[in-house]
């Protein structure tokens, strides 16, 4: 019994060294395996000078970039500034391809390098970059942007300008319209045009042509609703008994009406459904016309009202109308 124990201990431990060494050669194989991943080494140079390309001074602090990708598909980034001679050194770079480089300098256009080129092992390669500067904004383009349906202004309206200056360099500003639908933007002498950007309307662009330095132009715009929505009864009047019987400052209803309203999809996403609320409270949906809704239900505690109507879209924004309107019975 005695020699069993023995032998069995005697087997377990060979067992456990065999498992050791078997880790122990993995270990090792994963290792070797490992450091056949081969990274270039990092003793290359790019060097250059940065200058206005008008001038042909230095650019003092030009912010300059570059990435780089070895031959085994390792990226590198790499940047640094300008001296006061316009002269940047970017050392201990590695072998491999420069696919994409650049320069930026507040005043100045974005330089972006033409072309990939190759950096060779312990080689120094230049590289200079001439920078366009920015045209000075001396002119200014402003005017209103209204609902061609309404013609009421409309807030929030986001302008792009895009112009091409006179070296060709495209330049972009950016506003919105206030309350008043008024907008106002500087920009330099070239070649320009301005456009809205906003849900629920279609958009409209204008190309002012060639503008000149310390001009002021004026661009106004009308934007068609997507889709259009009106409420055609009650309007402006006395309405009693479901008739108009003369005109008045605002709708002022005695009795029951027939609320009637078109809604026309101009342009966009379909319409899913139409629906009217009175006061906060859906009344009625509608997948197709007639839309009308037979308001006969008496309000003796409340006279003023709101009648709105929703053009739903399930992908996109919805259309909203509304009107305000006394009630009496």
């Amino acid at each position: 019994m005695e020699r069993q124990n023995i032998f069995r201990k005697g087997f377990a431990l060979v067992i456990f060294v065999f498992f050791i060494f078997l880790s122990t050669v993995q270990s090792t194989e994963t290792v070797i395996n490992k450091s056949k991943m081969f990274y270039y080494p990092e003793n290359s140079t790019i060097c250059g000078f940065v200058t206005d390309f008008e001038t042909g001074e230095p650019i003092f602090k030009a912010d300059i970039e570059f990435f780089v990708e070895d031959y085994q598909g390792n990226d590198y980034d790499y940047w640094v500034f300008s001296d006061k001679n316009g002269y940047y050194i970017v050392e201990n770079v590695s072998a491999g391809l420069c696919v994409e480089y650049g320069a930026y300098k507040t005043g100045y256009h974005f330089y972006w390098g033409m072309g990939q080129f190759d950096i060779p092992e312990n080689e120094t390669v230049w590289v200079n970059m001439s920078m366009y500067p920015r045209q000075p904004e001396t002119s200014k383009v402003c005017g209103y942007v209204y609902d061609n349906y309404t013609g009421k202004p409309i807030f929030n309206v986001s302008m792009a300008l895009h112009w091409f200056d006179i070296h060709g360099k495209l330049t972009y500003n950016g506003t919105q319209t206030d309350e008043n639908g008024y907008y106002s933007m500087n920009f330099g002498a070239g070649s320009c045009d301005i456009c809205t950007i906003i849900d629920e309307y279609i958009d409209q662009i204008i190309f002012l042509g060639y503008v000149f330095d310390n001009e002021t132009y004026w661009a106004n715009f009308s934007l068609d609703p997507e889709i259009r929505i009106k409420i055609n009864k009650p309007e402006e009047g006395v309405y009693f008994k479901n008739k108009k019987i003369f005109p008045f400052f605002v709708p002022l209803i005695i009795g029951p009406i027939d609320i009637e309203f078109n809604v026309t999809l101009v342009e966009g996403y379909p319409i899913d459904h139409v629906e009217i609320l009175i006061d906060g409270v859906s009344k009625q949906n509608y997948t197709s016309e007639p839309y009308v809704y037979q308001w006969y239900e008496m309000t003796p505690f409340r006279f003023r009202h709101t009648i709105k109507v929703i053009a739903h879209r399930e992908w996109y924004g919805n259309r909203i109308r509304e009107l305000e309107v006394w009630k009496f019975f």
